[in-house]
């Protein structure tokens, strides 16, 4: 008796664990099918042979991000319903701005970037966001030399995260290569370029890594690698190494020597992320203060809005950012500012900017008192 028993039992546990990962693995087919990723792998991105991935010029959708929050590209692919001659419009400030998926605006209308935010601060601005989503800050180097430099301007905002630090060594990401910034006899070098196509099938993958996430035997083998590599992240929470920190400061100087011709003025714009930056510790000081320090070095304008960020009280901090389940947003929206911490970091940055004298000129302020009169 006992023994049938056991059998029926041991039968039971076995078609659970059967059931269970039929499940598992029906649930994961769905969600690796379903067209939900438009980050990387939507319609408004193509290859770039030189950037890795740029975004498709004259895109329009009218509901990219959620029913009535669109996306539209103009024909130089930056984000904007307008263009943009070479020269700046008479009576107009032209800023433009360079980042990654925070100031691009994942999640968020055209008309509400931080980028846009900026001319309903000041009706003067011409808002330039030339950033795109997944870069490094190689990246938003290279297009800026290709694509903005090209442009007059009086102001750019070259805005980062640490993240963006972070990726500037890797070859591949989000399913596309990318290249890698090297010295060579001083100069800058981009190697890895042309950068190599890769197949359909590798890119899709590459972009499906949550639903993978769902088979328990992927995620307990990534937890272990990440036990067994945890060197990079290490060596990444020690700043800049050697190598990176020589990159970084030649390009920091290319860039300010181009804004100098430009009679432009350069501001480094430290963003905070809602992971990363919603406590003390992580890598993120150690990275800011060898930037601060860069930036005092080569007479950089330099807006660090981490600190801010950290004052602000807990409900205010989680309401700058898009939180899972809000409303109809696309899943990689997830983690980025929202309308209003797009407001918010616009608002501060335009203080902050007013206040050097350099940058308040260039806005069309003379002084902060002027500014708040």
């Amino acid at each position: 008796m006992l023994k049938k028993f056991g059998l029926a039992l041991g039968a039971c546990i076995l078609c659970f664990f059967f059931l269970e990962g039929l499940c598992s693995a029906l649930f994961v087919t769905r969600e690796m099918l379903a067209p939900a990723h438009r980050t990387l792998s939507g319609p408004s991105v193509q290859y770039d042979a030189e950037l890795g991935w740029a975004p498709v010029p004259d895109f329009h959708e009218k509901s990219y991000y959620a029913p009535g929050i669109p996306l539209r590209t103009n024909s130089r692919g930056f984000r904007a319903i307008e263009e943009f001659p070479r020269e700046i419009p008479t009576g107009k400030i032209r800023v433009i701005c360079s980042g990654d998926s925070q100031t691009f605006g994942d999640g968020v209308g055209d008309d509400h970037t931080w980028c846009q935010d900026l001319a309903a601060l000041n009706p003067r601005i011409q808002p330039v966001n030339m950033a795109e989503t997944g870069y490094g800050a190689d990246q938003m180097y290279l297009r800026y030399m290709r694509d903005g430099a090209v442009l007059d301007h009086d102001v750019h905002v070259f805005a980062v995260v640490t993240d963006d630090f972070v990726r500037m060594p890797y070859t591949v990401l989000g399913g596309y290569g990318k290249p890698v910034l090297k010295l060579e006899n001083g100069e800058l070098v981009a190697e890895n370029v042309p950068v190599p196509r890769r197949s359909a099938f590798l890119h899709w993958l590459a972009l499906k890594p949550h639903p993978l996430r769902e088979f328990r035997s992927l995620a307990d083998l990534a937890w272990l690698a990440g036990r067994v590599l945890p060197a990079r992240d290490a060596a990444f929470a020690n700043g800049p190494s050697e190598q990176q920190a020589q990159v970084l400061d030649v390009m920091f100087e290319n860039l300010q020597a181009t804004e100098k011709q430009k009679n432009s003025v350069l501001v480094l714009l430290y963003l905070p992320e809602r992971v990363a930056d919603y406590q003390t510790g992580g890598i993120s000081p150690v990275w800011r203060n060898w930037v601060r320090q860069e930036c005092v070095k080569q007479g950089i304008v330099f807006v660090d809005l981490i600190d801010d960020f950290r004052k602000l009280p807990i409900t205010w901090k989680d309401g700058l950012f898009i939180w899972p389940g809000s409303g109809q947003y696309f899943t990689e929206a997830v983690g980025h500012y929202n309308d209003q911490g797009q407001q918010w970091v616009a608002e501060e940055l335009y203080n902050k900017m007013i206040a050097v004298p350099e940058a308040a000129q260039k806005v069309g302020v003379g002084t902060a008192a002027q500014a708040a009169r």
